[in-house]
């Protein structure tokens, strides 16, 4: 019974002599400062510089008392590279980095960048605040990780425009950040290629092959789509389509796509479309044998009946569909009584098709609401 008494009695006093475990956590100090780097850049750690000497009053306080606080301790040991610098030991270091003053408290990125400097005696809750901020310019967000990623993905696929586009996002605030950093390198490398592709361009004008070098600046245009040389290829493409030669180039180009949209209707057999790209053809581009085949094809169509009767079914769907558009227009402007007039026109020149069936339907709506407003002017001299 007494032996019981005299442990509970001693069992306060214990705790007395026994630290708890967050006044153990200390700040792990590293002391070599190439030690350090290394470290900072292999694990992708943020830097702490703690200048200071032996008789610094408040040197031996921050040690004291701000460093001893547990969330300060267990942040600069998870998350940064801690590095005490006597600066009477190391006088150049102290130097190169302008400090005057101690203590001074040098925030560094992985890669040693400079992220802010504090002098002074710095309280633990200030001291906190100061070392979340310099984490965050540091730390990659996970939309700046991902987006780096896609556009990673868009240059090994070619697509060149969309990488470009994904990159300017994540440099966007040029806080430089480790990850905008590589973004920034991948952008210099896009545009090293497209400024070299220009420069292949230019070279080929000068060897008097402008059709080639017009061809080839207006891919990079397009590949490139975003990067400064993109803008200014786009100038020198202009320059280019000045010339004579040029302009017959791109003049044969678009006849031959139009000559292959219209083989390709009359291979789904929309000889309506078809008809109507020969005889752009020909209007336009007389003097190119595409035209001389354009009128083969008219010829071989107005030629054959059933391909003329489907022209002609769909020229009236056509005109039927456009007079019932125009007849929504007047609706939306307000006079119902044209409306009615374009779609009773559908209804006599189209008998027993879908679109006189759409007017028919859309005729009775309209007339319950023009109906009232014709007995009510009707009516009104009576007053």
């Amino acid at each position: 019974m007494r032996m019981t008494l005299i442990a509970c009695l001693l069992v306060p006093f214990c705790f007395l002599f026994v630290p708890s475990l967050a006044a153990a956590q200390e700040v792990q100090w590293r002391y070599d400062y190439n030690t350090a780097r290394k470290e900072a850049e292999q694990k992708g750690l943020p830097l702490v510089l703690d200048f200071g000497t032996e008789n610094c009053f408040y040197c031996k306080k921050l040690d004291e008392t701000t460093f001893r606080e547990p969330t300060v301790a267990r942040t600069m040991n998870e998350q940064f590279v801690p590095l005490k610098i006597d600066a009477n030991r190391d006088p150049e270091l102290t130097r190169q980095l302008r400090v005057e003053r101690y203590p001074t408290l040098v925030f560094a990125g992985p890669d040693g960048k400079i992220l802010g400097t504090m002098e002074g005696y710095q309280p633990a809750e200030r001291f906190s605040e100061y070392l979340q901020r310099a984490l965050a310019s540091v730390t990659n967000p996970d939309w700046m990780v991902r987006d780096y990623q896609e556009a990673s993905r868009a240059v090994q696929k070619s697509d060149f425009a969309r990488a470009v586009g994904l990159l300017k996002t994540v440099v966007e605030d040029g806080k430089g950040r480790p990850i905008q950093q590589k973004a920034a390198g991948m952008l210099q490398e896009l545009e090293q290629q497209a400024a070299a592709r220009l420069t292949a361009a230019r070279r080929l004008q000068d060897g008097g092959k402008t059709g080639e070098a017009a061809e080839m600046v207006a891919v990079l245009v397009r590949d490139f789509a975003g990067t400064q040389t993109a803008r200014d290829a786009s100038d020198y493409l202009s320059t280019l389509g000045k010339a004579p030669e040029i302009r017959a180039q791109q003049k044969a180009r678009r006849a031959r796509e139009l000559l292959a949209q219209a083989l390709e209707d009359r291979k789904l057999e929309q000889y309506l479309s078809c008809l109507d790209r020969c005889e752009m053809l020909i209007a336009n581009f007389g003097d190119l044998p595409e035209a001389t085949q354009a009128m083969q094809i008219a010829a071989e169509i107005k030629d054959n009946p059933e391909w003329m009767r489907n022209v002609c079914e769909s020229l009236s769907d056509r005109l039927s569909g456009l007079y019932l558009s125009q007849a929504e227009t007047w609706v939306r402007r307000g006079q119902p009584q044209q409306a009615l007039t374009c779609l009773e026109r559908v209804v006599q020149r189209f008998p027993g098709s879908r679109q006189a069936e759409v007017a028919q339907n859309r005729l009775a709506q309209l007339r319950l609401v023009v109906q009232p407003v014709r007995q009510a002017e009707l009516q009104a001299p009576r007053h």
